[in-house]
């Protein structure tokens, strides 16, 4: 296997276990034991941040279809994590809010996030100024090409 090849795959099994290992650390710290999906966590962290957070703005903002984010909806309002909420002044849209459940995940997602960033700065700590530089050129890259995708 030649250098390209190790990159991808070590790539390719890095984002499978970091997905998998910050499910795996959200569902033991969550004493409610709910297992959601990647996007469903990043619908909770933008309700918890953002005002007049709609099926548009999330659409929008996750770059992923609005059935997609429906779906998503629906599981988060069934298992009472948002519940819906609509202005005074125009009762047509339709908004979304965290519950108190809701906010614990969000809580939790955000611990994580703060986990990951510590975790990844005691790894780079490890590498020279001139290695930071092809990784981020790298990371750069990649994320460019995924954007054209």
């Amino acid at each position: 296997m030649n250098k390209k090849d190790e990159v991808i795959k070590s790539l390719e099994k890095f984002i499978v276990e970091r997905e998998n290992s910050n499910k795996k650390r959200i569902y033991r710290k969550s004493e409610n034991k709910i297992d959601l999906s990647l996007t469903q966590f990043h619908i909770i962290e933008i309700i918890d941040k953002k005002e007049k957070v709609n099926n548009k703005l999330l659409a929008q903002d996750l770059k992923i279809s609005a059935p997609a984010i429906s779906k998503s909806m629906r599981k988060l309002l069934d298992l009472n994590l948002v519940e819906e909420t609509y202005l005074e002044e125009n009762r047509k849209e339709k908004y979304y809010k965290l519950t108190s459940k809701g906010s614990v995940f969000a809580n939790v997602h955000e611990e994580l996030h703060k986990r990951a960033t510590n975790k990844y700065n005691e790894i780079l700590n490890d590498f020279e100024e001139e290695e930071l530089e092809v990784v981020i050129k790298f990371l750069n890259k990649v994320t460019k090409s995924l954007k054209e995708d």
